[in-house]
């Protein structure tokens, strides 16, 4: 099972490749909208890339509430533990 660490290495990982952003810029403080330059679209690419390599899915409206890389690696995190 992945623990947290994992899932920021992970998501890291995606945001880097996929959307281009500056590894250094991703800490578990960055909004991922101001700081990192996300949109919605963005932020659901790099979250389908985490989905894809740990085997769960996350809705839509659980995402809306995501604004840091912080929260995004708790909701992942915990859909990782509950094996969803």
């Amino acid at each position: 099972m992945a623990n947290n660490q994992e899932i920021l290495d992970a998501l890291r990982e995606a945001l880097v490749e996929r959307l281009k952003v500056d590894e250094d810029r991703v800490t578990l403080e960055a909004d991922l909208f101001a700081d990192l330059g996300l949109d919605s679209i963005g932020l659901m690419s790099a979250v389908m890339a985490i989905e894809d390599q740990f085997g769960f899915e996350v809705s839509d409206a659980e995402l809306e509430s995501v604004t840091t890389v912080r929260e995004a690696v708790d909701l992942l995190g915990s859909k990782v533990a509950a094996g969803a």
